[in-house]
């Protein structure tokens, strides 16, 4: 048996009397993730454009057929798997890909990673053929993964910009002389600092609510109960940004809503409600932690060690 022939006795395994590639499952989980990321720069540049109301900007047909997709997840809650109304979250390969290169968001895009539309639109397209093999269950080889991770490899770059702006990017602390900072120190007149230290920045184009790790440091954020506290006023922040060590978190709004939306959301954000729980994010039930609106970051910035620099910088 040649070399080639028993790398590819190892890539499948039996469940049963059914032969699994073991390539299919690894390549799942990486289209998984990536898509993630993609859906939430395309959230992230529509909404930094026309904050709440940006699917009102969408192309009508578009956001019917996406209405259409909310409206039937809501038939399938019986399943109890994560379910959520966020309408790039229900969109095809094809339907992300332009919505992510559509003109309207090119230069708020390119202002989160970097990155033109012609890259995104060239790279990603080549992903979905992949990704269609593996929505039909066909197997897949070690060539096809390593097709596939080429191409995520160059993705990973218009990723990682991303994140490195805005979940690890600079941001400037709102002090008294902003009408955001002003309103949120009122708030707090009284506050009882040992146990909620809270403060409102600005990062780029988006507002971020923020509150740091307090004694005992032995709470985790709990999704479901973020979800439901803010419920209301969900079409208007774009993320909970959860510290990934436990006891910290940042509520990521678009700076281009109306005054009256930050005041409601500072709000509510300044009751320093009860979000806690002991349970860490690995033990929570996955249609919470997992949904849409709850991103996780490190606590320690990844990208500070080999200085790559957010856009905002």
């Amino acid at each position: 048996m040649g070399a080639e022939e028993v790398s590819q006795t190892l890539d499948l395994e039996f469940d049963g009397e059914l032969l699994i590639p073991r390539v299919n499952t690894l390549a799942y989980r990486q289209i998984y993730s990536l898509e993630g990321w993609m859906r939430r720069i395309c959230l992230t540049a529509w909404m930094g454009v026309f904050g709440a109301s940006w699917s009102q900007h969408l192309d009508p047909v578009l956001l019917k057929t996406l209405e259409g997709r909310v409206r039937r997840n809501h038939q399938r809650l019986h399943l109890d798997a994560e379910s959520n109304d966020d309408l790039i979250w229900q969109s095809t390969h094809h339907e992300l890909l332009s919505m992510l290169t559509h003109d309207s968001v090119a230069v708020s895009v390119h202002r989160l990673t970097g990155f033109d539309q012609s890259f995104v639109h060239n790279t990603f397209d080549q992903v979905r053929g992949i990704r269609n093999i593996l929505a039909h269950n066909r197997a897949l080889s070690r060539k096809s993964l390593d097709i596939l991770q080429s191409l995520i490899a160059d993705l990973e770059k218009f990723v990682d910009a991303f994140r490195a702006s805005i979940l690890y990017g600079a941001h400037d602390i709102l002090s008294d002389d902003d009408w955001m900072g002003n309103f949120l120190a009122e708030q707090l007149v009284g506050n009882d600092w040992s146990q909620f230290q809270a403060f409102v920045c600005r990062k780029g184009d988006f507002v971020e609510y923020v509150t740091l790790p307090t004694a005992p440091f032995d709470k985790w954020p709990d999704a479901e109960r973020l979800l439901k506290v803010y419920a209301s006023h969900l079409d208007g922040i774009v993320a909970f940004c959860l510290n990934k060590e436990g006891d910290e978190i940042g509520i990521l709004a678009p700076a281009v809503l109306d005054d009256q939306a930050h005041i409601d959301l500072c709000d509510i954000f300044s009751g320093n409600p009860n979000v806690w729980t002991d349970v860490p994010f690995v033990a929570q039930h996955p249609k919470f932690i997992c949904s849409p609106k709850v991103w996780i970051y490190e606590n320690r910035s990844p990208f500070k060690d080999y200085g790559a620099a957010a856009p905002f910088e």
